[in-house]
């Protein structure tokens, strides 16, 4: 009998303890018309998640846990919504996914702050209207639109009834999209209007965006603005150091370590940076060694090292990874083995017709491909838009008269197992392989370049 008492004793305490256990997750769900794919996104601050839609019932049900509160984007089809998430607080959202007139309708603890979420990026429309716009504008019109813009923002966050703890992160946030803006409107307005010599004025309040700090981890993850904000200066700073032939990669990745304490802050900067850069760094095992030495992430440094491990696989002097039997603009296939072996080195374009910047090294590969017509090299572009664009490729082709091997892979540069094998991350890329299939670099000078590349060919003795 005083065993069964203890059992039930026991049984009552675990049960209260569970019954105690505090809440850790926070349940979505919504209701969606005129939508058709299967999965909603869920995206914030390295933060992205797929939820399944069902398409019978036009609804969607899901369970968030470990998300940091923050501001967060819904991507339903091409239509994105602005929501606040937090830990604990459940919401709904009821949205049509093609009448973007029609406001989405939130229920939940937080519909207040997502409400007035919906009414900011209407406003921001209204006043602003699109960044071309506001850009284009004379200084003292944009420092005028800029200054109705921020009041309105604030006295709109102020007449929302927001939590007050809420509230203070938001006037912060306002702040620093007003500042970020300032930061580029010399630097948009010369593009807007092709104007590299454009100055701002004395009087242009350029020490607001300087008068930021680096080192706020709370405001880094909250603000997408903020985050925007110290990238571009840290741009600045590394622009102004680097060493007229440096490596940019390199000279970013100290900067940060230098102007940055904060190790969150510094931690994402240098990952999100090294993703990238490690691929294209002209100093592969420097980058590697420093990028090590000043994270202290161990994760991030898992994810860095196994980039690393791979591009050693085409470090100079490795064997090329191959393609196989891309469709050649002349008729037929052509793989890269029908390319080397003739006693020519191989220059390759890596390129797609929706990439501007890849188009404009267009016209200057055909003066290259003129001026070493009869040399031993073979110019080869290789075009990674998907199957379905093949038209556009041929027409492109055809428009700019482009000369040289022309071929198309059918796919997409991050699916396609050549340009998975060289870590291509973004376009256009070049690479240079000697006529014994053997990697001279994976990552050559453009020819946008110049005097590098022509230097490169000549020490090749090409």
């Amino acid at each position: 009998m005083k065993k069964m008492f203890l059992l039930a004793i026991t049984v009552l305490l675990f049960t209260a303890c569970d019954k105690e256990k505090p809440k850790d997750y926070s349940v979505i769900s919504g209701e969606v018309q005129n939508f058709r794919k299967r999965t909603i996104t869920i995206k914030g601050f390295n933060y992205e998640k797929k939820v399944r839609f069902d398409r019978k019932t036009k609804t969607f049900l899901d369970t968030l846990r470990d998300i940091t509160p923050g501001h967060y984007t819904i991507l339903v089809g091409k239509r994105p919504v602005n929501v606040y998430l937090s830990t604990l607080e459940d919401i709904k959202l009821i949205v049509d996914a093609k009448k973007r007139t029609e406001d989405p309708v939130f229920e939940g603890p937080n519909a207040n702050i997502n409400n007035y979420l919906t009414e900011k990026y209407k406003k921001g429309s209204l006043i602003i209207g699109n960044a071309n716009k506001l850009f284009s504008m004379e200084e003292d019109e944009f420092l005028s639109k800029m200054d109705e813009y921020k009041t309105a923002l604030e006295d709109l966050a102020d007449s929302a009834q927001l939590p007050p703890e809420y509230l203070k992160k938001e006037k912060k946030n306002i702040y620093y999209e007003f500042a970020r803006n300032l930061n580029n409107y010399q630097r948009f307005h010369r593009i807007l209007y092709g104007d590299e010599e454009y100055v701002v004025s004395d009087n242009f309040p350029s020490d607001i965006p300087s008068s930021v700090s680096f080192n706020l981890p709370s405001d880094y993850i909250n603000s997408k603005h903020y985050r925007d904000l110290i990238k571009k200066r840290l741009d600045d700073i590394t622009n102004k150091r680097k060493p007229e032939d440096g490596d940019y990669e390199l000279a970013y990745l100290k900067t940060v370590q230098t102007e940055v304490v904060d190790t969150l802050v510094k931690n994402d900067l240098i990952h999100k940076a090294a993703e990238k850069s490690i691929t294209v760094t002209k100093n592969l095992k420097e980058y590697y060694d420093k990028y090590m030495n000043y994270s202290t992430n161990p994760k991030n440094k898992g994810e860095i090292k196994a980039l690393y491990d791979k591009l050693k696989l085409t470090a100079k002097g490795q064997p090329s990874p191959t393609f196989k039997d891309y469709e050649n603009y002349n008729g037929g296939k052509t793989s890269l083995d029908d390319l080397v072996g003739k006693g020519k080195y191989v220059y390759i374009d890596v390129w797609a017709t929706w990439c501007s910047f890849c188009k404009k090294e267009i016209p200057l590969l055909k003066r290259f491909e003129q001026q070493f017509h009869d040399k031993n090299i073979e110019f080869v572009s290789i075009n990674v838009d998907k199957v379905q664009n093949k038209g556009k490729w041929k027409q492109t082709i055809a428009d700019r008269e482009m000369s040289g091997v022309q071929l198309f892979a059918g796919d997409s540069h991050i699916n396609l197992p050549f340009t998975q094998n060289y870590l291509i991350k973004g376009l256009p890329r070049f690479i240079l392989i000697d006529p014994d299939g053997k990697i001279v670099s994976a990552n050559a000078p453009r020819p946008s370049d110049g005097d590098k590349l022509t230097d490169m060919f000549e020490e090749l003795g090409i």
